[in-house]
């Protein structure tokens, strides 16, 4: 099917799904390069509101009248049901279909693309580059997860052949790709709805960078067993990053100071200065590794990553400082994962020194809740200050088998405050705002949506 399309020839494209965070950045491209783009979604969204903002017609909610038999093409996300009735309209119309990951791939034909990769990390790690090279002048095309202050979005279109992406893993996304260069953060158990174990996921990240060719280079997290062990047959020049195994690239001296961490860069032995990141945890600075060293490959002059990555605020959800309600600043993140909540936490106390700071996670998924709930308990038992609202119930995701767990059983387990359902929540947040500096609420479902009420 991919061999029969043609981009060029499309004139009218239908996205299933568009209100997901990287399909969206691909119907915004499209639309800037010229084509008809329309799309819908289940529920409305900030993301659907923009993308109605900037002309592109939005259907909600999914239904098969939205769909007319003019549409060249239909790119649908991976996450939509077997059920979802625009797919099977479109079926029965004959109209030419392939999903996000494949257009991905398609518009980066004849591109060099620098994809980054992992179980957590991509986003922040992929909005750094991008950040670089616009600063370098390099004028890149930027695909990312999230939207970000300097793209005005979650997307760019550039002039020159580079091509900055998130390298998604879920449902062997990636696999679409031909990267030229692929940076993966670190590789864990996670999305175990599709992936049998940890092997399988190591299996598939493999062979993602079996992908890379022999003239490409991998750029790799030296201090995460599970990302060394991946490379395993790869044809591709490696540099690595690390804090505490020797590496290529390195942090040294890291000073944590309020609002700030900072540390000194090593290149091969050779102190280039020092870095400012104005974003906490230890896995940002494993986060501007990763983008350093694509650049200084790259020929990129240090000072000019320096500043880029001093003015770095962050991605949309990610450690996303909101406002202030009275006294208490309020941020929000989408950490979803055991290891990513556990850093986050322990980030932000150190980020805060002396601060009060009050914890809100959503969990994401049933299924994510009852493979991960050892961990989880652990990564809660972290701090003492922590509401726990009701699972995120992920459409399309969910099996009625995973519905034994609860967030309730999850919070007697950690020894946290069970909050219940969003509602409940911000009444319990109400009554206990006053008490903290800081409220950070976490997760990658509709959290975001009470966080953004509390400032209303």
């Amino acid at each position: 099917m991919l061999q029969m399309i043609d981009l060029s020839k499309i004139k009218k494209v239908y996205f299933i799904g568009v209100g997901g965070i990287g399909i969206s950045a691909t119907a915004r491209i499209l639309k800037q390069i010229g084509k008809e783009v329309s799309g819908s979604d289940v529920v409305g969204s900030e993301i659907t509101d923009q993308l109605q903002s900037e002309g592109i017609e939005i259907f909600i909610p999914q239904s098969a009248n939205n769909l007319s038999k003019d549409v060249d093409l239909v790119v649908y996300t991976v996450a939509i049901g077997v059920d979802n009735p625009e797919k099977k309209q479109a079926d029965e119309l004959g109209i030419k279909q392939i999903t996000y990951p494949q257009l991905l791939g398609l518009l980066m034909n004849d591109k060099i693309g620098i994809g980054v990769s992992g179980t957590d990390g991509k986003t922040t790690t992929t909005a750094m580059l991008g950040k670089v090279f616009m600063e370098a002048d390099l004028d890149p095309t930027i695909v990312v997860g999230s939207k970000v202050s300097y793209l005005g979005g979650n997307s760019r279109i550039g002039s020159s052949a580079y091509f900055i992406f998130e390298s998604d893993e879920y449902k062997k996304a990636f696999h679409n790709y031909y990267p030229k260069i692929a940076v993966i953060t670190n590789v864990r158990a996670d999305h175990l709805d599709v992936y049998k174990d940890l092997v399988d996921i190591k299996q598939a990240f493999n062979f993602y960078l079996k992908r890379v060719p022999v003239d490409g280079l991998i750029v790799v997290n030296n201090d995460d067993v599970n990302s060394m062990d991946v490379l395993l047959d790869s044809q591709a020049r490696i540099i690595t990053y690390g804090i505490n195994n020797k590496s290529d690239v390195m942090a040294t001296d890291i000073k944590l100071e309020p609002g700030q961490q900072k540390f000194k860069l090593l290149f091969r032995n050779d102190i280039l200065g020092e870095v400012v990141l104005n974003i906490p945890g230890q896995y940002n600075i494993y986060n501007a590794l990763a983008a350093i060293a694509v650049s200084l490959d790259y020929g990129i002059d240090f000072g000019i990553i320096k500043k880029s990555l001093d003015e770095f605020v962050g991605a949309w959800r990610r450690f996303e400082k909101l406002g202030i309600s009275g006294d208490t600043e309020i941020i929000t993140d989408y950490a979803h994962t055991p290891e990513g909540l556990r850093q986050l936490i322990e980030g932000s106390k150190n980020f805060y020194p002396g601060s009060k700071i009050l914890f809100v996670f959503q969990p994401h998924q049933y299924n994510r809740t009852k493979n991960f709930f050892d961990e989880f308990v652990l990564a809660l038992q972290t701090d003492k200050n922590i509401l726990l609202t009701d699972i995120f119930y992920v459409e399309g995701r969910e099996n009625p088998d995973d519905f034994d767990i609860s967030s309730k059983l999850l919070a007697e387990k950690s020894g946290v405050i069970y909050s219940g359902n969003l509602k409940q929540t911000a009444s319990e947040i109400k009554r206990k705002i006053n008490d903290f500096d800081v409220i950070i609420l976490i997760g990658a479902g509709d959290i975001y949506n009470l966080a953004k009420n509390i400032l209303k």
